[in-house]
């Protein structure tokens, strides 16, 4: 039995029979990716095929063949934000195109004010997170955050860690909200 790295390999050299295998040892993963989305039949299936579609084009610029698991379940999930997108897009009745053209009312004072004091809250808890999880964030969240690639160039920290990362920071901010009595209905 070939390793994944030796599957990687031959399947970036074309091998199809490696394609294949991969396909086949991978196929449950990224099922089980795909159903957490609790997506219609035919969308599911739409996202299965285009993540091994997208396994195919890139397979090449993977630099390491036993990371392939986690590119795949990655993958996978941005297959189903993307039909869950557009799926949201075609409900309220905007095409791609006028996704741009929406105009963004500008917020009243009330609602500014708003904004201002819970922004003010949510960077207090924050500040009560680790100070690993307070950069981590920071960066993350600013309009103009940084490429994963770009922050674990600069914290040397594994690209592949920044993403589970801050889910666990994420979700550490939600219980110091809870726990505040604040739950996501309060901030919209």
């Amino acid at each position: 039995m070939e390793s994944i790295e030796e599957l990687v390999r031959a399947a970036s050299a074309g091998d199809v029979t490696a394609r294949e295998c991969l396909v086949r040892r991978h196929e449950r993963l990224v099922h089980a990716t795909v159903r957490r989305f609790r997506l219609g039949e035919a969308d599911a299936q739409d996202a299965v095929q285009n993540t091994w579609l997208r396994m195919i084009q890139h397979i090449g610029s993977l630099r390491d063949g036993a990371r392939l698991p986690g590119w795949l379940a990655t993958t996978a999930r941005r297959e189903c934000l993307k039909i869950l997108g557009a799926a949201n897009r075609e409900r309220i009745g905007l095409t791609a195109g006028m996704v741009d053209r929406v105009a963004d009312p500008a917020p009243n004072p009330e609602r500014r004010a708003v904004d201002r004091s819970m922004n003010e809250l949510l960077r207090g808890h924050v500040g009560r997170l680790p100070a690993r999880g307070q950069g981590l964030l920071t960066a993350l969240m600013t309009p103009d955050a940084p490429s994963y690639a770009e922050v674990a160039r600069t914290t040397g920290l594994p690209h592949g860690s920044i993403g589970p990362m801050r889910m666990r920071y994420l979700r550490t901010l939600r219980r110091q909200l809870e726990t505040a009595g604040l739950g996501f209905h309060d901030w919209t």
